[in-house]
């Protein structure tokens, strides 16, 4: 009886190496994904436009930004739901990996502003199909003890694949051109599609049986999962609607701010997994806010930078701070959420894409018409908030389970 407890146990906390073949599959999306968060707030500044004419650029840059986020996070709430009641998630992320590379050979051939934010909400779409999908197929092929490390994996890959898809962006528009680079970023999305169309199988959740019965105030705790998450990112992807500010004030290049934008993803997929591997065995909630106390001083600091070369030290260190809240927010919310994994976890990785699409507009809208220092100040008053509530009403199963 011992030896088979014990071999059952090691099992629980082996990891399925589809786990690797899915990551793996999605990095060169990942790559291209990178690309174009970078390239395309520097690449409108050459574009005509007639709806936003007069807008100053860092709004634009800002709304090209937001545009993604927001189809991306409205989209997947359905998506989940639609893949939960299906069973099934690799059809939605063939879709959405085919309209990624679609979308992404067109951009090289726009010239209009207006007409690139039409294709950025479709492509906000498409991608916003994958992302639940792929978080429950992560689920499906990890255990309770393993989440954490699993869905740190996960994130360390994809994080590598945007990290470095904007300095290889900024080296290509640099030396090439920003046509080049569009084109690149959809051979990569190609990439992606044939290895898991051919390479990946489909996962389905355990047996009804096993599904979690919602507990009281269960949606409160997603609901604050889903703030903190929402208040990392914007405070990460702010300063994408500030980068031509940025490159004027800083008197840098495209090379160097590329470095910069990748500074905070090289060094979270660093920490990514040994964030995971921490909170499946000391739990989620003290990691959560200890990350989001570490970005408040970061983000005030973006505010006041002088040189590119402080600007790449406050990335760096962000990217500790975000990896002390991703894995295991999302471990979390996997725990809380039982088998409905896709429809609940979507209010997470929702809220991920809403902090992506409104950080840059916001940021881009106070800098642009009051002061340039004013939205980084409100972003640390909103991740203080954020702590706060984590810190009050957050309950870990596994440390209620251990005391």
């Amino acid at each position: 009886m011992k030896s088979n407890y014990k071999a059952l146990q090691n099992d629980r906390q082996k990891l399925d190496p589809a786990l690797y073949v899915l990551s793996l599959s999605k990095l060169f999306k990942d790559l291209g994904t990178g690309m174009l968060a970078f390239l395309l707030p520097l690449y409108i500044v050459g574009l005509d436009t007639d709806v936003f004419s007069g807008t100053p650029i860092v709004v634009r840059a800002g709304i090209i930004a937001t545009v993604f986020g927001l189809s991306n996070a409205i989209s997947q709430p359905f998506i989940g739901r639609l893949s939960d009641s299906l069973n099934r998630r690799k059809p939605f992320v063939v879709i959405g990996m085919a309209g990624f590379t679609i979308i992404s050979f067109t951009y090289a051939n726009t010239s209009n502003f207006d007409y690139l934010v039409i294709l950025r909400i479709v492509q906000g779409i498409t991608v916003g199909a994958t992302v639940p999908a792929i978080v429950a197929m992560v689920t499906h092929m990890s255990t309770s003890g393993t989440r954490g490390v699993a869905i740190g994996i996960y994130s360390t890959v994809r994080g590598f694949g945007f990290g470095m898809g904007s300095i290889i962006g900024g080296v290509i528009a640099s030396y090439y051109s920003f046509a080049t680079a569009f084109y690149v970023c959809s051979l990569l999305g190609f990439a992606s599609l044939v290895l898991i169309s051919f390479f990946v199988s489909e996962t389905h959740n355990g047996a009804p049986a096993k599904q979690k019965i919602s507990e009281p105030g269960q949606g409160f705790q997603f609901a604050i999962l889903a703030t903190a998450m929402f208040m990392m990112m914007a405070g990460i992807m702010i300063i994408f609607a500030f980068l031509p500010e940025y490159e004027t004030r800083l008197n840098t290049g495209q090379v160097s701010l590329s470095i910069a934008v990748s500074a905070y993803v090289i060094v979270r997929v660093l920490f990514q997994t040994p964030m995971g591997f921490i909170s499946d065995r000391l739990g989620r909630k003290n990691i959560i806010a200890l990350g989001l106390l570490l970005n408040i001083p970061i983000v005030i600091g973006l505010g006041h930078v002088e040189n590119v070369n402080q600007l790449i030290v406050l990335r760096a260190v962000q990217g500790i701070s975000m990896a002390a809240v991703e894995t295991p927010i999302m471990a979390l919310a996997v725990d809380l959420a039982g088998a409905s994994v896709s429809s609940k976890v979507s209010s997470i990785t929702a809220s991920q894409a809403a902090g992506m699409a409104l950080g840059p507009i916001i940021g881009g809208l106070l800098a642009g018409y009051i002061s340039f220092e004013l939205p980084f100040y409100l972003c640390a008053i909103m991740l203080l908030l954020s702590l706060l509530l984590v810190l009050g009403g957050i309950k870990d199963p596994m440390t209620l389970k251990a005391e």
